[in-house]
């Protein structure tokens, strides 16, 4: 009876139950990730002409994407704007998580419930909001000229790329929000406790000490904002313009529009490849671990 018994505790003896608990999230990510991630790389090498997709091999796809100036030239608009979106949402979402998570102490969960809020809120919703606010007799123009700056609405507030950076910016907020207070949450108060015993001021213990170990959320919430900015088409659709097409839109039209399937699976993954090497380098340099992403 004890070997029955040991034998049940063993390992191995679990492996097969494992292996079939294990199942439903094999099939998933099959159906949901290799299968369609391999249906368009082998799209990527065929070619289009008029409506009918022909199935030989070729690299006419990104010969073209590299030979067109026009590409590449979006591309590299697309991720001056994501670096851009990234950067302001951190210097935005970052003391508003330090002060909930260091300052506040009455409040503190109302608080935090009103900076994810806008997550529980329809993505398309939130987009018409920003027209609304945005737009020639939108409550930003409307502001202006009650209070006599203006006299006519200003068109400079929508359709431009200054219209799809704010809104991606107001989108990408809680998502730099929650790994930073996350990883702020997990610092020790008694580390703070002995900095200040040591003589250190709020000043030199914040670069000290806090921002050094809230690195890890604030290392993931830079991943978010760039890859949500980096690969979104519809606030350029529905905000930008004709001077916000970015590299989403370009993917987008070749789907819709265009029924050129292999060049928009060509540049899919050339967008890809991008984005995995930026994340890659930014993995590199600075450790994820204990942020959001961590277990």
């Amino acid at each position: 009876m004890n070997n029955m018994y040991s034998l049940r505790k063993d390992p191995l003896f679990d492996k097969p139950r494992e292996f079939i608990k294990g199942i439903p999230i094999i099939v998933w990510l099959l159906f949901l990730v290799i299968i369609p991630f391999a249906f368009t790389i082998a799209m990527s090498f065929y070619s289009s002409k008029g409506l009918v997709i022909e199935k030989s091999f070729t690299l006419a796809n990104y010969i073209k994407f590299f030979t067109e100036p026009v590409y590449p030239r979006i591309l590299l608009k697309s991720l001056r704007l994501a670096l851009s979106v990234a950067v302001i949402a951190i210097g935005a979402a970052y003391p508003v998580a330090y002060m909930v998570s260091f300052k506040l102490r009455r409040g503190k969960n109302l608080l935090f419930m009103m900076c994810i809020i806008p997550l529980w809120v329809s993505y398309l919703v939130r987009i018409i909001a920003w027209r609304s606010i945005l737009g020639n007799r939108g409550v930003l123009n409307t502001i202006l000229m009650w209070i006599g700056i203006i006299k006519e609405p200003l068109t400079i507030f929508l359709y431009n790329r200054f219209a799809i950076a704010i809104t991606l910016t107001y989108i990408t907020i809680p998502f730099v929000f929650i790994p930073v207070y996350t990883s702020l949450e997990k610092i020790p108060k008694s580390i703070l406790n002995a900095a200040s015993d040591l003589g250190a001021n709020e000043m030199r213990t914040f670069l000290n000490v806090v921002l050094p170990l809230s690195m890890p959320g604030l290392i993931t919430g830079f991943i978010f904002a760039f890859v949500i900015a980096l690969g979104d088409y519809i606030i350029p659709l529905q905000l930008g313009g004709t001077q916000g097409i970015m590299f989403g839109n370009l993917i987008w039209s070749q789907f819709g529009f265009s029924f050129n399937w292999p060049f928009g699976a060509a540049l899919g993954l050339i967008l890809l490849v991008i984005s995995v090497t930026i994340l890659g380098l930014t993995a590199k340099y600075g450790s994820t671990e204990g942020g959001f992403l961590s277990e």
